[in-house]
């Protein structure tokens, strides 16, 4: 096991594991309804009602329940000829060999990923967004795992950015 980042692990059969980055604000988000729930709930006991109390606590512990089915674990798996991408019950695999392009992304689009600092994966009929909690190492190890050379894309996105600040100038 790799302990030197935290959120990744590996092993001798060449599995290595990101957990998912996890944004403060969606963190919030996520929990604010179950504890809306329990403060209503606390305030309808106040007030002698507990029968709203119980449909109210027991809303809040459904939603609870389905948005930790859905996001509970959001980890990224690369194998030896295998990139898994878990969120909640859900799981794709995307064989590395149809891996075309490894880029970083902001993009707000829905994804299993908890962050909006993230990584777009192409391949030749769509694209997957992650968001692992060391991006570089990451997109490097997958790079590396689906043999795809970045370097050109390094020097091209530093070129962009030279031409970018000289247009600006």
């Amino acid at each position: 096991m790799d302990k030197s980042q935290p959120g990744v692990t590996s092993d001798q059969s060449r599995r290595v594991v990101y957990s998912s980055a996890v944004d403060w604000w969606l963190a919030v988000l996520l929990m604010l309804g179950p504890a809306i729930c329990v403060v209503v709930t606390a305030v309808a006991l106040n007030q002698g009602k507990q029968q709203e109390a119980l449909v109210c606590l027991l809303t809040g512990a459904g939603v609870l329940l389905i948005t930790g089915l859905l996001v509970i674990p959001c980890r990224y798996t690369i194998t030896g000829d295998t990139l898994s991408i878990r969120c909640g019950l859900i799981m794709t695999r995307v064989p590395l060999s149809q891996i075309k392009q490894i880029e970083k992304s902001g993009s707000w689009l829905s994804a299993p990923a908890l962050s909006l600092r993230r990584v777009k994966i192409s391949t030749a009929s769509r694209f997957y967004l992650v968001s692992p909690v060391d991006r570089e190492r990451f997109m490097d190890e997958l790079a590396t795992a689906a043999g795809i050379d970045t370097s050109a894309d390094s020097e091209s996105t530093a070129e962009s950015t030279l031409e970018t600040e000289s247009n600006n100038a």
